[in-house]
């Protein structure tokens, strides 16, 4: 059972990451409105991957709600599976994502979350809540220590500051369980807001720092942009069309029903983010990156800010063309027929 408005959501979260980081990567005066993870100052860009974890805990429900009738043991081999290829492939790009091999990047914080919330999601709503508030409690109690972590050494604050991530993956999942009950997203959107009112009291919303406000703020911001989506795209689940999509690629997908075989953009990434993640890498950023390491440049490029926007919303679709043409050479997708149509 698949959702089209989270597939669309997270296609969108995945989406704005790839963008942000070829901007970034191509140009050092970007405006502030596409800068992110900026020391001490919040921008509209330190939201895109909090939006993905967000994304990935809503997905997380469904990933859990097809597998729980299996055998335990084949539950456990299915999770290994997945934290395995995402070890697996951070491991490849962690040296071009987090300047390290096996550094914290987006693909390993994925992964470590996705572990964790795997062991929680059986819990009730108010006991998900509950977890994350302690995650809350155990920054302050570090900060009031001395005892916090240094995140500015490394890329997104390093493996500490991962647990302080997951109160967003766990908003994800919370949301996700609404929405499989066929539930309101109105009170977890005004818990979210009185949560980060009460914590922006107590510290600032700081990417850089993993703070608790900025948690709790990105996870209203998700829920904000999920029921955008939502309301773009409606909750149908995937086993029944009830109406037009927009921008949709005709094609057929082998293993899934004929209401798959017209999904939009957004939908088909929401479905293989870290694959479209992945090809970026492969085709812009390491490219870009052994270019700038022969002709003994630094990064990012000095490309102006509106050419480097540009490229970068060039290389949304050009990425999102080859991974359909990726799974038309594989046989996971083919053009379809005339007569389907």
């Amino acid at each position: 059972m698949r959702i089209r408005s989270i597939d669309a959501f997270r296609g969108l979260a995945i989406m704005l990451m790839v963008f942000y980081t070829i901007s970034f990567l191509l140009s050092r005066s970007l405006p502030d409105l596409l800068r992110h993870n900026v020391a001490g100052s919040l921008h509209i860009g330190d939201f895109v991957l909090p939006l993905f974890l967000f994304a990935s805990g809503m997905s997380l429900v469904f990933f859990h709600e097809k597998r729980k009738k299996k055998k335990a043991r084949d539950y456990v081999l299915d999770v290994v599976e997945r934290f395995g290829k995402l070890v697996l492939i951070s491991f490849f790009i962690s040296p071009f994502s987090a300047g390290g091999f096996l550094q914290m990047d987006e693909v390993m914080l994925s992964a470590v979350l996705f572990l964790a919330c795997v062991a929680l999601v059986e819990l009730p709503e108010f006991a998900l809540l509950m977890a994350g508030l302690v995650v809350f409690v155990l920054y302050f109690a570090l900060d009031a220590l001395l005892l916090l972590p240094d995140f500015s050494a490394y890329y997104l604050g390093g493996y500490p500051a991962a647990v302080f991530y997951l109160p967003v993956m766990l908003g994800g999942v919370i949301a996700g369980k609404r929405v499989a009950g066929k539930k309101g997203l109105t009170i977890a959107l005004l818990g979210a807001g009185l949560l980060f009112v009460v914590l922006l009291l107590l510290v600032p919303p700081y990417k850089s720092d993993a703070t608790p406000s900025f948690m709790a703020l990105s996870v209203l911001f998700s829920l904000l942009v999920f029921v955008l989506v939502e309301g773009l795209v409606g909750r149908e689940r995937a086993s029944g069309m009830t109406r037009e999509r927009i921008a949709r690629p005709e094609h057929d997908t082998a293993g899934v029903g004929r209401d798959e075989e017209r999904r939009g953009i957004l939908e088909y990434l929401g479905r293989q983010p870290i694959k479209y993640w992945v090809l970026m890498f492969v085709v812009v950023k390491i490219p870009v990156e052994v270019y700038a390491f022969s002709a003994g440049l630094e990064l990012p490029l000095e490309l102006g800010w509106t050419n480097a926007v540009l490229i970068a919303t060039l290389c949304v679709p050009v990425l999102y063309g080859i991974s359909l043409g990726i799974d038309m050479v594989t046989g996971r997708l083919k053009p379809q027929s005339k007569e389907k149509r």
